[in-house]
């Protein structure tokens, strides 16, 4: 795929991965916050030991075959509009940082769109570009430059920087908690919206394989964005 705040309800994420790293042993007693984060709920660590998925309120889909239909709905979250694939299920969101989350269903198991918002911005476009790339582990040979690109594009007068990275992503289920993701062949598309107040984060996060089907539909959402008066 190509192209690239008040909080309300906005994979971590600006605020909600942290950087990557492996799990460890869990050890009882809260996790000092780490400094320099931008998570305003750093150092909380209610999912210390426990298996990502089920940390996250959720398990992964199966694997199943699907073929866009090109249907979409319209979404308007804040001022934010745009129209999402009619495939794509919408959850309620599972944290007071989400302004919504919808399931992406795929031949490699479900992916997940997750909208944020954070008063302030959540850092500069580049700091969030250099976190969600320590989310992920390049395969043998390559480095994780070698498996990112960055590109940008202006949308109904909005600013869209698309962050397209691949590799085994092992993000930090929560920032804080020892329990870490462990995907091997996963993808990450996130949009960082600016131009309407603090910005936008548009974090989709899922098997690589999964992903790919919906390549054109996600740039086709990212082409669909504007704000209301």
């Amino acid at each position: 795929m190509r192209g690239q705040g008040k909080p309300a309800a906005a994979a971590a994420e600006p605020a909600e991965a942290g950087k990557a790293r492996p799990p460890i042993q869990p050890k009882a007693g809260p996790v000092p916050p780490q400094h320099g984060a931008t998570d305003p709920h750093q150092g909380m660590n209610p999912h210390q030991g426990m298996n990502p998925h089920a940390a996250m309120g959720k398990e992964k889909g199966p694997p199943q075959e699907v073929t866009p239909s090109g249907d979409t709905n319209a979404e308007t979250l804040a001022e934010l509009k745009l129209a999402v694939p009619a495939e794509w299920k919408k959850g309620n969101p599972r944290s007071a940082m989400r302004l919504a989350e919808f399931t992406i269903p795929g031949p490699g198991g479900d992916a997940e769109l997750v909208v944020f918002r954070f008063a302030g911005g959540a850092g500069g476009v580049q700091a969030n570009v250099d976190r969600w790339k320590t989310q992920f582990q390049p395969p043998e040979g390559k480095t994780i430059d070698d498996m990112t690109t960055v590109t940008e594009r202006e949308v109904a007068g909005l600013k869209v920087t698309l962050v397209d990275v691949k590799g085994r992503y092992v993000a930090s289920v929560m920032p804080g908690a020892d329990a870490a993701h462990d995907e091997a062949d996963y993808r990450m598309l996130a949009a960082i919206i600016e131009g309407s107040g603090d910005p936008f984060f548009l974090k989709t996060v899922g098997p690589a394989k999964t992903l790919e089907v919906w390549d054109e539909a996600h740039d086709a959402l990212l082409g669909s964005l504007s704000t209301s008066p």
